[in-house]
């Protein structure tokens, strides 16, 4: 396997991640709110959700990151942001609203499975 068919395969196995943890994570508020009287076992159902949610989700995010690159729209060049970045930018599915650490540009980068070829401009 090359480096952009593993990207590809990394990122359907986070969709599958995310729909996963969100149908069980919902299923389970379901059943916490409809099925049970109110009680302590409501509120642990709608915990063990949230943790389900919260490790999916974590999850889901570092395939992501790991996965492929983002490109910059002004300057086209390709980096990996760090994991904080990726969490805290704003995004349109797989775009994200990121600063380049080569034009110092903001825009919404597009995820990429392989890096470009550029050269990186020089900073005199």
């Amino acid at each position: 396997m090359n480096e952009e068919e593993t990207n590809r395969y990394l990122l359907r196995l986070e969709t599958v991640i995310e729909a996963l943890t969100l149908l069980s994570s919902l299923t389970i508020i379901f059943i916490a709110a409809f099925l049970i009287l109110v009680g302590i076992a409501t509120y642990i159902l709608i915990a063990i959700a949230l943790i389900i949610l919260l490790i999916g989700t974590y999850f889901a995010l570092k395939i992501e990151h790991d996965a492929g690159y983002y490109e910059c729209q002004h300057c086209h060049q390709s980096h990996i942001p760090t994991l904080k970045t990726v969490v805290l930018a704003p995004h349109i599915g797989r775009s994200r609203w990121m600063k380049c650490p080569y034009c110092h540009k903001r825009s919404f980068m597009k995820k990429t499975l392989t890096k470009s070829i550029l050269p990186a401009k020089r900073q005199d």
